[in-house]
């Protein structure tokens, strides 16, 4: 299952990425010398979706390349679709849990869509670590600690899940989907 269109984020042009990458490296070289980045800083903000601290641009490198940071700043900050359907979002949750993403804003993108369509249902540990999302290891994990293969979350039940915890019900989630495992209070 692909993305849904109205949901696939917009790809910015090479030119785009280019003085974006540019415009990052006279940052990250004026804060590392001392001087005053902000006329860059609201250049890169006039560009950019994400606002970026100062600290990031000196740090980003410790965790991901130019190129993801650029990107990561450059989509824009997910909102919450009142119209969203429940094939939408096991949509996005499929891709997620399956074939995954390209590039790493891309992941980071639609777990935050996620969590911004389904509040304080912590999707990202729900679908990555459930045995943190539902507080108990054993149910999860074998007793050397390794993830047991037998039992993994559908994304109808991740997504049902979600929806108990967070408390939006889509109209048309179906109503039989059987969830192997109580809910965590």
């Amino acid at each position: 299952m692909p993305i849904p269109e109205r949901f696939r984020l917009p790809k910015p042009t090479p030119q785009q990425l280019a003085e974006l990458g540019e415009l990052c490296d006279q940052i990250e070289d004026a804060l590392e010398s001392g001087d005053d980045a902000s006329s860059l800083l609201a250049r890169w903000h006039a560009r950019t979706s994400r606002k970026c601290e100062t600290h990031e641009f000196t740090n980003y490198w410790k965790t991901t390349d130019k190129e993801q940071f650029v990107l990561s700043a450059w989509v824009p900050e997910p909102l919450l679709v009142e119209d969203l359907t429940y094939r939408e979002a096991a949509d996005v949750i499929e891709v997620l849990t399956t074939t995954g993403f390209d590039e790493e804003h891309q992941s980071e993108y639609y777990v935050s869509w996620l969590e911004t369509q389904f509040p304080n249902a912590n999707i990202c540990d729900l679908v990555f670590w459930p045995d943190i999302w539902f507080g108990d290891a054993s149910l999860f994990r074998d007793e050397n600690g390794a993830f047991k293969p037998d039992l993994q979350l559908s994304c109808d039940q991740i997504l049902a899940y979600a929806m108990e915890k967070s408390g939006r019900k889509l109209e048309d989630r179906p109503r039989d989907v059987s969830l192997p495992l109580p809910h965590p209070t």
